[in-house]
């Protein structure tokens, strides 16, 4: 009588664990999605992870993964030396093969600046600093240095205007959002903003800003031909030292003007 019993209890043991495993298992879900970089080539050896689990996996060499969840509230990791980490945030119930939208994953530049994103790489903007000169009717800002000259084809220019996106990369320190974008308006000057007094002759510009991570976001401008100064604050009539990133964009009719 003893080993029956002993025998009815290991099969219902057996029986409770194995219910038991087969719940678990199916109660779990799979994510399936694709990394790529800023130019739309795919990324390898991605870690894709969901945060406070086991779950875990890497991307393929067609920059594919999948990777199974738990339904609830997720937060997905994704890392890679040499790019910048990215997470999302999901709350998912299903417990099928959930497709994800396609990750864009950035990489870092070689060094820390503002960036014009290019079809295959970065244009480093020129990082160009200011001083005033100021006496009783006027003040002036003089940059020092040549701008990033910018030219593009003429077809991709629409009713005299271009849409391009900026990467804004911090090496050392997180990312600083206070940026101020300003068209130089005076066509008369050379490599100098010239501010009088009632007439600046500057022209502040919206940018759209959106943050990638807390050392890399992303500009997005509409912007037609001329100079402009991405100003680290704000240009005031108290600024008399200030630090900024300089380029012009190419009128595509000029001639004499070499593509960059």
């Amino acid at each position: 009588m003893k080993l029956k019993k002993f025998l009815t209890i290991s099969l219902l043991l057996v029986f409770t664990i194995t219910v038991f495993c087969s719940t678990s298992f199916s109660k779990q879900g799979t994510l399936t999605g694709q990394v790529v970089d800023g130019f739309d080539k795919v990324v390898k050896d991605v870690e894709v992870k969901i945060k406070g689990t086991e779950f875990t996996t890497k991307t393929d060499e067609d920059g594919q993964y999948r990777i199974g969840f738990n339904p609830g509230k997720l937060v997905i990791s994704f890392r890679k030396k040499g790019y910048a980490r990215q997470t999302s945030s999901l709350n998912i119930r299903e417990t099928s093969v959930v497709p994800m939208p396609k990750l864009t994953f950035w990489k870092y530049p070689e060094s820390g600046g503002v960036f014009l994103i290019r079809m295959e790489d970065y244009k480093k903007l020129e990082y160009a600093t200011f001083n005033s000169e100021r006496d009783d009717n006027s003040i002036r800002f003089y940059v020092k240095g040549e701008p990033t000259k910018i030219e593009c084809p003429s077809d991709a220019f629409e009713q005299g205007k271009i849409w391009l996106m900026m990467l804004d990369y911090s090496k050392e320190e997180p990312v600083v959002v206070g940026k101020s974008l300003y068209r130089i308006t005076d066509n008369n000057m050379i490599g100098d903003i010239v501010f009088k007094s009632g007439d600046w002759g500057v022209e502040n510009i919206k940018d759209e800003y959106s943050e990638v991570s807390n050392r890399v976001g992303l500009r997005y401008v509409t912007l037609g031909p001329g100079k402009y100064y991405y100003c680290l604050g704000q240009l005031t009539l108290r600024s008399k030292l200030g630090f900024g990133y300089y380029f012009e964009i190419v009128d595509p009719g000029s001639s004499g003007k070499s593509g960059t």
